[in-house]
């Protein structure tokens, strides 16, 4: 009876711990275990759904600062590309004219004579900055007052070069055979024109302003000074209204009175280009420094073109 007490007991006992083991919430120990691997490991038993949530909390984590460095030089790159693509395009492929603008600033005078000896101890210069004209070529995308500033600086230069790679000589009609401007040598773009192709094939036909006969130079003392300075789209307007003033009061080049003119051969020869500006009379009452006005029924005649170079 004593034996069936003690074993009573004993399992009442045994109930009892086992029941306040079942009621007792078991401890979660959290061992951090290295820091690259990101995990967390759990002594004691922990429900899937935690497990879960602690993986994906470090998962975002790390993959958070990947995203950072990845996406940092992609949004760089785009704001780079937003600046360039504001600037106009011409921009990226306007060419530079200093060479040019140094050589006629050095050697030309302000009222256009030529120091052909010197552009001839400079015609590696000149070389150069014709083939890089012809590297860079007119762009489409570029403004008229850029494609033009190209031209006239390109016609002008291949002039030079041509008289100073030639000299000395006496006229540029005594080259080519009297035909230099029928010569195919201007490069541009990887094709050949004549100066005469560049004048009455682009430059003429495809800008119809007749102030470029006052920028455009031929190498002849009665052709309109050339300009010591390179044409520059910026100021380009200014520079030809003011080439078209110096021309046309030029008194050796031009002699102006209200009724009766004598005036350069080029408004004979290019007399249809004038007509946007009124005529020839027009164009010269619009620069004429004088007072007085030409009267539209002036007679005209046009005086011998001196050949003989600008120097």
């Amino acid at each position: 009876m004593k034996r069936q007490y003690i074993s009573i007991v004993a399992l009442i006992m045994l109930f009892s711990c086992s029941g306040n083991a079942e009621n007792k919430t078991p401890e979660i120990e959290v061992v951090k275990v290295q820091e690259t691997k990101k995990e967390t490991v759990l002594k004691e038993k922990v429900t899937p759904e935690v497990v879960l949530k602690e993986e994906t909390l470090l998962v975002k984590k790390e993959v958070s600062k990947e995203e950072v460095k990845e996406e940092i030089l992609p949004v760089e790159q785009e704001k780079k590309k937003e600046v360039v693509e504001k600037l106009p395009p011409s921009l990226k492929t306007l060419p530079n004219h200093k060479v040019w603008d140094a050589l006629l600033r050095e050697h030309v005078s302000s009222v256009g004579n030529v120091d052909y000896k010197a552009m001839k101890s400079s015609i590696e210069k000149i070389k150069s900055y014709l083939k890089y004209m012809d590297d860079v070529s007119l762009q489409s995308d570029w403004s008229k007052n850029e494609k033009l500033a190209y031209w006239i600086n390109l016609y002008n230069a291949s002039t030079v070069y041509l008289i100073a790679s030639n000299y000395p000589v006496a006229s540029i009609t005594k080259l080519s055979g009297g035909k230099p401007w029928d010569k195919k040598f201007v490069k541009s773009g990887g094709k050949v024109y004549s100066l005469n192709e560049i004048e009455n094939s682009i430059v003429r036909p495809k800008f119809k302003d007749p102030r470029i006969h006052a920028a455009l130079n031929c190498a002849a003392k009665s052709c309109p000074k050339l300009l010591n300075a390179a044409y520059a789209p910026s100021k380009l307007d200014i520079q030809l209204d003011a080439q078209s003033k110096a021309w046309v009061n030029d008194k050796s080049k031009n002699q102006l009175s209200p009724t009766k003119l004598k005036v350069s051969k080029i408004f004979e020869w290019y007399g249809d280009d004038f007509k946007s500006a009124g005529g020839v009379i027009g164009f010269i009452n619009k620069y004429k420094n004088a007072k007085m006005m030409i009267t539209p029924k002036a007679k005209v005649a046009y005086l011998e073109y001196d050949w003989s170079l600008n120097e």
